[in-house]
């Protein structure tokens, strides 16, 4: 019996041994983690920080504010209608700095909808925080591609910007991620940058022989770039002044025309892959307008700059009538399209081999371009001789087919989506512009006269008052209500359909349908839930009315067609 107890303590004792040596092993393997982790964030945040240029800080001046206008020195952001208007001028740090000082409260309410946005999307923290890791290891060496003088316009922006979200990034780097943000949604296959339509029209094609440009931007991401879009006049020291409308806190160029009556736009286009060693467009474009004085000199600057992603930008003088198409991609040779009088922009390639690349096929497929492009050839034409600003927004607000055939509101196929961020007419041989003060292009279009502002300021806004273009009927008469209402409900019945709660969302889409008889988009998701919930007959009826009311895009129409085939069959 001893032995046996003695074997039993001497096996306890082992068993003991071993346990305390795994434990041992796991507290070393712990405390070896504890301490990779010690040190490698610091080196990985080390390794992955994007430090501001060395350069003088701003020195700081107050902001006054007197109504709604704040004031930094001479520099101003006023109302104009429902429009933010911002004029800045000097060296670009004190450009970056006066814009945010000016639209601190603007740029963090516009921060905290990306993040809420990227929170919706990615709703696990822990996957949140490995993306911000990949983006920041992808994207370290983001500003070394961009031109001096954006940089120290960004450092500008970073030393002014009362910043609620530097936990998040520090802020310049946050800054220099925006300012690339177009170029890398222009990437996604989904890009909601793929629906842009523009024309130029001059000489006899117009009412005076001016030059006219008419262009919808198309960002459908999140109202606040609708709600809160800036016409920003800059006065750039030693450079050519312009004005560019784009959102708080961008200082790059989405749409623009500078003193000289040269226009620039940016439309999506998709050929060739992301490089995220190229400059972002939205300086490339900024180079144009602060240096080009006619279509050859912008032709140049474009061409200097390696692309960052694929685009198109249209380009036009005021002074010569001529306009231009230029195609971009990274890797692959400028392609560009001249014309005396009229031209016609959509989301596709014309030139080769661009329009070859199997990536610009897809755009062709799966979305609306060619309509749209066909649609605003038809109107461009048809207007001939008769064009002049009014007859530019009515162009830019139609919302009929090709062959003028009525589509629903918002179909995708019509210029007029009703999703415009900003729409814009200019003339550009009088140095003009008309933007939609909101929402999209059914608001008034509030008249800008750059030659005037550059000279008189914030007064100049009571000369240009009298020749505002009138909001559309359509905000008045009940139909923007309408299809506010659905949209709402459209968006919870969305959320139901996440959860998988099928009849609440069938019950919503129906709502939907009800509010507006019209939108091919409460029926598709009506047709799918109800496909999911098991309710065939109400699943099949909601497909044959999203064929009866013009699918949005080619690829939606030949879905629909083959659920609806898929459901015959069973």
């Amino acid at each position: 019996m001893r032995l046996v107890r003695r074997r039993r303590r001497c096996t306890s004792v082992a068993r003991m041994r071993a346990v305390g040596t795994r434990r041992g092993r796991w507290l070393r393997r712990l405390a070896l983690l504890a301490l990779v982790l010690v040190v490698a964030i610091p080196l990985f945040d080390v390794a992955t920080r994007i430090d501001p240029p060395r350069l003088p800080a701003p020195a700081a001046r107050p902001v006054s504010y007197s109504g709604e206008t704040a004031r930094v020195g001479d520099a101003y952001l006023a109302r104009r209608g429902k429009l933010w208007v911002m004029q800045v001028a000097g060296e670009p740090v004190d450009l970056g700095y006066q814009h945010a000082r000016l639209a601190s409260p603007l740029m963090a309410d516009g921060d905290g909808r990306m993040l809420s946005l990227f929170a919706t999307t990615v709703p696990s923290r822990a996957l949140r925080a490995v993306v911000s890791a990949m983006v920041r290891a992808r994207y370290r060496r983001l500003d070394r591609t961009f031109p001096a003088e954006r940089r120290a316009e960004i450092y500008g922006e970073s030393v002014g910007y009362a910043d609620p979200y530097a936990f998040v990034f520090p802020t310049y780097q946050r800054l220099v991620y925006l300012h690339s943000l177009y170029d890398i949604a222009l990437a996604f296959e989904h890009s909601p940058l793929l629906a842009c339509t523009a024309f130029v029209a001059s000489g006899p094609a117009t009412t005076s022989g001016h030059t006219f440009v008419g262009r919808n931007f198309d960002f459908d991401v999140d109202p606040w770039f609708d709600d809160d879009k800036v016409v920003e006049i800059v006065a750039p020291a030693g450079k050519i002044a312009f004005v560019s409308i784009a959102w708080p806190g961008m200082t790059g160029v989405v749409t623009g025309m500078n003193a000289e009556g040269i226009w620039i736009n940016v439309n999506g286009g998709r050929a060739g892959e992301l490089d995220s060693g190229g400059v972002p467009v939205v300086f490339t474009t900024r180079s144009v307008l602060e240096d080009a004085r006619s279509i050859d000199d912008a032709i140049a600057i474009i061409a200097r700059d390696a692309p960052m992603a694929s685009h198109i930008l249209l380009v036009a003088d005021g002074k010569t009538g001529e306009s231009a198409v230029v195609e971009r991609a990274p890797g692959r040779a400028l392609g560009v399209v001249r014309d005396p009088t009229t031209t016609v922009l959509a989301n596709h390639y014309r030139t080769a081999p661009l329009d070859a690349d199997p990536k610009d096929a897809r755009i062709r497929e799966l979305t609306t371009t060619i309509a749209r492009n066909a649609r605003m050839t038809e109107l461009v034409a048809r207007d001939r001789g008769r064009i002049d600003a009014r007859a530019a927004v009515a162009i830019l607000r139609d919302r009929s087919g090709v062959g003028g055939v009525a589509l629903p509101l918002g179909n995708r196929n019509a210029l007029d989506a009703v999703v415009s961020t900003h729409s814009v007419v200019a003339d550009l041989t009088d140095r003009v512009l008309w933007v939609s003060e909101g929402p999209h292009t059914l608001g008034r279009y509030v008249r800008i006269d750059l030659a005037n502002r550059l000279a008189q300021g914030e007064t100049a806004a009571v000369n240009e008052a009298p020749d505002d273009i009138e909001a559309d009927p359509a905000l008045t008469d009940g139909t923007w209500a309408r299809l506010e209402l659905g949209a709402r409900l459209r968006n919870e019945a969305r959320v139901a359909a996440g959860a998988q709660q099928w009849g609440a969302a069938v019950d919503l889409y129906r709502r939907a349908t009800e509010v507006r008889p019209d939108d091919h988009l409460a029926w598709r998701g009506l047709a799918d839930a109800a496909s999911r919930g098991r309710d065939d007959a109400t699943a099949r009826a909601a497909w044959e009315r999203v064929l009866a009311l013009a699918p949005e895009g080619p690829a939606a129409e030949r879905d629909a067609r083959a659920r609806l085939a898929d459901m015959e069959h069973e």
